[in-house]
């Protein structure tokens, strides 16, 4: 793995940098910050032996592989990597941009995580012992917005801003790349796990029941604070509502189940708690900016 983002297409508008540190024990992190004007930036990147972590806090861009391809907007996040020769690309469209990317090694990911891996997404546990690769696109949630931060920050200061980064990325990884027993082993790289502080254990709690509507009084008292303390902690820490959550996990589970294309429309809506199809398109649209059915067909465009 090199230390940028691999061979770069640079038009004369793009004002695009990268800054990266880390390259030790099979990780690395980087940020990408600019602005382009009209024609956008352009990278390669060979990520064969690994996976990248792309977390898209600005700006829209678009990534490909051999057999995938993902238009990235502003609050998505995308895993690439794995297969033949493992080469992507990325392109940056006009505008500003600020993307996080977390590259983890085949052999930092097996140290990590391979000695638990009948608790593995069977997704990921095949890769790391078979390979082929890895193509996974979603909706950023609060563990992705957590890493952001610490990204930026180890970026920005070095020293103890690194190491606190890197803790961040064990804990997205137990948050995204393990499942719980029992749990649906066909839904993509997410699982429960059991929060420490009130305000992420109410939204492990969430992302647990999604087929059921939203009772703060005793999601409250599970978690152990009364309801109003409970929905102004999560409204002040969070920027979003307990409800606008639980609508982000729905359209986030969603997504995965229509990009696995194991059910329809309106067997995903139902999977998610929605009894109406015209709710669950909304809601839909409102988290992605796509209907369902164009999420489905983006694939093919």
């Amino acid at each position: 793995m090199s230390g940028n983002l691999g061979t770069e297409e640079v038009n004369d508008n793009a004002r695009v940098g990268e800054t990266w540190w880390g390259d030790a024990g099979g990780l690395r992190c980087g940020r990408v910050t600019g602005r382009t004007v009209s024609a956008g930036w352009r990278w390669k990147v060979a990520s064969e032996g690994g996976v990248w972590l792309w977390l898209n806090r600005e700006g829209s861009g678009l990534l490909w592989g051999e057999q995938d391809r993902f238009i990235l907007k502003p609050g998505m996040y995308a895993m690439t990597g794995g297969g033949g020769p493992g080469e992507w690309s990325c392109v940056r469209y006009p505008g500003s941009h600020q993307v996080e990317v977390v590259v983890l090694s085949r052999e930092w990911l097996i140290d990590r995580l391979g000695r638990g891996a009948e608790w593995l997404h069977p997704d990921l546990d095949k890769w790391l012992k078979e390979g082929g690769p890895v193509a996974f696109c979603g909706l950023m949630g609060v563990w992705e917005k957590d890493l952001c931060e610490a990204l930026e920050k180890a970026a920005k200061e070095p020293g103890a801003n690194r190491l606190l980064a890197e803790a961040r990325i064990l804990e997205w990884a137990a948050v995204r790349l393990f499942r719980g027993k029992g749990n649906n082993s066909g839904a993509g790289f997410c699982s429960v796990v059991r929060g420490r502080d009130p305000v992420r254990r109410a939204l492990d709690l969430l992302r647990g029941r999604l087929d059921q509507p939203l009772d703060l009084v005793p999601l409250a008292k599970e978690v152990g604070v009364a309801p109003h303390h409970l929905s102004r902690r999560v409204s002040a820490e969070t920027g979003r509502t307990l409800q606008r959550h639980l609508r982000r996990l729905r359209v986030e589970r969603a997504c995965e189940a229509l990009d696995s294309r194991k059910m329809n429309v309106t067997e995903v809506a139902l999977e998610v708690g929605y009894q109406s199809l015209s709710h669950f398109a909304k809601a839909f649209r409102e988290e992605t900016g796509k209907s369902p059915s164009d999420w489905l067909a983006r694939k093919r465009g």
